[in-house]
């Protein structure tokens, strides 16, 4: 998700509701725009089972804004082919739909796992279990970097048009999908899920309308009940603009397309093939700002628009129909702003444009700064604009500046009472509008990078943590906070030499273990990725591979770049132990910049599939839960070798044992499907041999070990079964269970919401002990040193941003260790560390 357009709460046509952008503009002239989009999916990776003094936007930085990817790799939203997954969970398996692309022998040996902890859960079976463990007793972290990435929240608000108690309120949307609404007390009102959430909603005439990557997803206000989707291919560029029950959309690449949200039918389009801002709306005309518009009759560029300036618009709502247009000198940044009979635009030129709303002719140019990053917005008692590396200013009608603030704004003004309301790295600041001097500042755990929202003297906003606040406009008291974020996340692991994991913001990170020295981001920049697998790059070799995939369905396997050693003993606290960050503000790890070659691809392919849980491998196959049920890919070449439909997603890690596959699905469902064998076996002809229901949806893979399969469900209840499906025992915890199960020869670890973590013997099912985490536990326990009655620990993450490590035998605590924020995801060890990442993003070395 990403930056906005602006409003004046006080004074407000209707316009669009926005936020950084999530195609990516990135040219070395800071004109051209690589189209390449985010695209989130809910509920992926379940088993998962910087300094802010410097941040403020500059050109280098905006023009920089893509992360280097691999040579060659493809990149999601660009090369990527990804599929409209679905969450529609039916009760019934589809034994029809497997298509695999080749099952003829020849392929070559099958690669190793390599590594002391190389998949999400460890191994093949999910048994979170790992020979060696990580620290006894003195915790201490050894390193620690942003690397994991985010799940931020966008939140829109109703008009006055929706002033009832089922419309008031916030309505938020997650990067992931996750959709929800929050009445005035802060209180969840209803949840939803969709697809691929990309911009905050908007919201009228009794609907929240979702904007994906090409399409809208109209909700019930009221409710949460989707009501239809409405594709737009264009590629949408922020929220629509609502009026009754029209949406006015700007587009990528298909200018401005006007739909019937009632019908799901487009009125009418028009600009193609321009990149069209949404446009505010007044009195039946859309004044719309737009990269490049149109083509003459011969199929040329139309007279002053090229790609290196823009064009400012008018056109008729009923008809589309263009009452004038303006060329400008620049790209426009934002959609336009209107009071009075004028409207106003910014370019990338440092201009803003004041224009005759009847007749298009400009009356005034000014030049503001270096570039308008955000706005403008229009009010009675001026414009306001933010200038990047400077600030907001503000502009008279007659275009002279009446001041300039130096806050780090990130997002379009918004006016409301006698204050300007913008979102920064910190938080949201207020400045009067008559002086720009700060009334109030209102502090967030992380950046605000959506525009702020205003409703009935109340100011919303969402963070990149997924933290959505409420302020008093006047006074800047906050009124309640609403944590809006995932369930889970996915987890590290750990190869020879270096620590890999999916990064929420796209692409798959790679660590040095040692000292946490990012080496790459590879593979897809368009959405969030899935846990890798570490591979040997040849049977029986320990140089690192990486196989990775994204939520695109782009997968890639890449040699990881050769930096670095090995560590040869268990790695130690530094002399000066990296200070453990605090709950607020976690600490990072200074790490040189040094400039890396490329990974080294040795194949990279887009499929036809939506995935949706960490890598499974064995015996040369890829396994991941998608939308539909499962997929295989075969790490040697990429080849799809089995889709399988199950009726419902899989977000969990498939186990592996043998010739069977076996999966848990999010309706509740237990599946053991038979793959004829192993290795270059046709996985095409892979079947339901066993399936049985479960009483509640599972996010987590089942294990399996020794001839039996745990599952553990949202429910709390964990049950076991024979590898033939025969039902062996059952226990039921208090609180859900969203992590799953880690299994040794004696005992089944799992964590609960209620804060618990609970050691059941594995042979019927008794609670051996319980012991208390600091808040609650949403990952999946990982064990080191199995077997071992005096050295076996259970480590685990809880809300409270503990790190915790137990017993095995007893559950007593050997240690706890502070990390700041949830930490959700399931622990790795390796290398006598504790690897982990939190919802911050931040990934941890904890030595002992």
């Amino acid at each position: 998700m990403s930056g906005p357009p602006p409003v004046d709460a006080s004074d407000t046509p209707a316009r669009p509701e926005t936020g950084p952008q999530k195609r990516i503009e990135s040219d070395v002239n800071g004109d051209s725009t690589a189209d390449c989009n985010r695209e989130g999916t809910s509920d992926r990776n379940a088993d998962a089972d910087s300094n802010a003094a410097d941040d403020r936007p500059t050109r280098r930085r905006v023009l920089a804004s893509v992360a280097a990817v691999g040579a060659g790799l493809p990149l999601a939203g660009c090369g990527g082919i990804g599929t409209t997954g679905t969450d529609t969970e039916g009760d019934t398996a589809t034994e029809t739909a497997s298509s695999p692309t080749d099952t003829s022998p020849g392929r070559g040996p099958a690669p190793s796992v390599i590594g002391p902890w190389p998949q999400a859960r460890a191994d093949a079976a999910n048994t979170g279990v790992a020979a060696g463990t990580g620290p006894l007793s003195s915790p201490s972290v050894r390193w620690t970097t942003a690397s994991a990435g985010t799940i931020g929240a966008a939140v829109g608000v109703g008009g006055e048009a929706d002033s009832s108690a089922d419309h008031t309120g916030a309505f938020v949307v997650a990067e992931d999908g996750r959709v929800a609404a929050v009445d005035a007390a802060g209180e969840e009102r209803w949840t939803a899920t969709v697809d691929a959430a990309q911009f905050p909603p908007a919201v009228g005439s009794g609907r929240v309308v979702v904007p994906e990557r090409e399409r809208l997803v109209v909700l019930d206000a009221a409710t949460g009940q989707h009501q239809r989707t409405i594709d737009l291919p264009g590629g949408i560029l922020y929220a629509p603009t609502v009026v009754g029950s029209h949406a006015f959309v700007g587009t990528f690449s298909g200018g401005v397309v006007a739909v019937d949200l009632a019908t799901g039918e487009t009125r009418w389009q028009a600009g193609e093939p321009s990149r069209s801002y949404p446009p505010v709306v007044v009195d039946g005309v859309a004044y719309v700002t737009a990269r490049r518009w149109g083509t003459d009759e011969t199929g040329g560029s139309e007279s002053g628009a090229s790609d290196d300036a823009g064009v400012f618009a008018a056109l008729d709502t009923e008809t589309g129909d263009r009452r004038w247009s303006v060329p400008l000198d620049g790209n426009p940044t934002a959609p336009p702003g209107y009071h009075d009979g004028v409207v106003y635009c910014g370019t990338h030129r440092g201009h803003v444009y004041a224009v005759d709303a009847a007749t298009g002719e400009t009356r005034w140019r000014e030049t503001v700064g270096d570039w308008v990053t955000r706005g403008p917005t229009a009010a009675a008692d001026g414009v306001c604009v933010v200038v990047l590396g400077e600030g907001p200013v503000k502009l008279a009608h007659d275009g002279s500046v009446t001041w300039r603030s130096t806050i780090d704004a990130g997002t379009n003004p918004v006016l409301d009472s006698d204050v300007a309301l913008f979102g920064t790295n910190a938080g949201v600041v207020a400045v009067g509008r008559d002086d720009g001097e700060v009334r109030w500042r209102g502090e967030t755990d992380a950046p605000v990078r959506f525009d702020v929202q205003v409703a009935d003297g109340v100011a919303y906003a969402g963070d990149q943590y997924g933290t959505v606040l409420a302020f008093d406009v006047d006074t800047g008291d906050r009124r309640w906070e609403f944590p809006f974020r995932p369930k889970t996340m996915s987890g590290p692991v750990v190869g020879p030499r270096t620590v890999a994991g999916g990064n929420r913001d796209g692409g798959t990170y790679d660590l040095l273990a040692t000292d946490g020295l990012e080496l790459s981001r590879i593979g897809s920049v368009g959405g969030p990725s899935l846990t890798p697998v570490f591979l040997g790059d040849e049977p029986g070799s320990s140089r690192e591979t990486l196989l990775s995939g994204g939520g695109d369905g782009v997968f890639n396997r890449v040699r990881t770049i050769d930096y670095g050693d090995s560590p040869t003993t268990d790695l130690q606290p530094t002399p000066t132990p990296t200070a453990t960050p605090g709950p607020d503000e976690p600490t990072a790890t200074r790490t040189p910049h040094i400039d890396f070659p490329q990974p080294e691809q040795l194949w990279g392919t887009s499929l036809d599939v939506d995935p949706r849980s960490p890598l499974t491998y064995a015996d040369g196959v890829a396994y991941v839960g998608t939308a539909e049920g499962i997929a295989a890919v075969d790490a040697r070449d990429g080849d799809l070798r089995l889709r399988r439909d199950l009726g419902a997603v899989v977000s969990g890690a498939p186990a592996v044992q043998s010739d069977r596959v076996f999966v848990a699905t999010r309706a509740g469902r237990l599946l053991a499907l038979g793959t004829g064998g192993t290795g270059d076996s046709n996985l095409a002809e892979a079947s339901v041999q066993w399936e049985v229901s479960l009483d509640a949806p599972v996010r987590a893979g089942p294990a399996v070990a020794d001839g039996a399969v745990v599952v553990a469900s949202e429910s709390g209840r964990v049950a076991s079964y024979t590898v033939d499906g025969d039902h062996r025992w059952e226990q039921t915890l208090d609180g859900e269970i969203y992590g799953g199960a880690a299994t040794t020869s004696e005992r089944v670890f799992v964590g609960t919401s209620v804060g618990e973590v609970v050691a059941l013997d594995r042979t019927d099912g008794s609670v051996a002990w319980r012991a208390s985490a600091e808040g609650a536990v949403h990952g999946t326990p990982a064990v080191g040193g199995a077997g071992d009655g005096e050295r076996e620990t259970v480590y685990v993450g809880d809300h409270a941003g503990t790190l915790s490590a137990f017993a095995g035998a007893s559950g007593d605590v050997r240690w706890r260790l502070s990390l700041g924020q949830w930490v959700d995801a399931p622990p790795a060890i390796g290398h006598g560390a504790v690897f982990v990442a939190d919802q911050t993003g931040r990934v941890y070395a904890v030595v002992g």
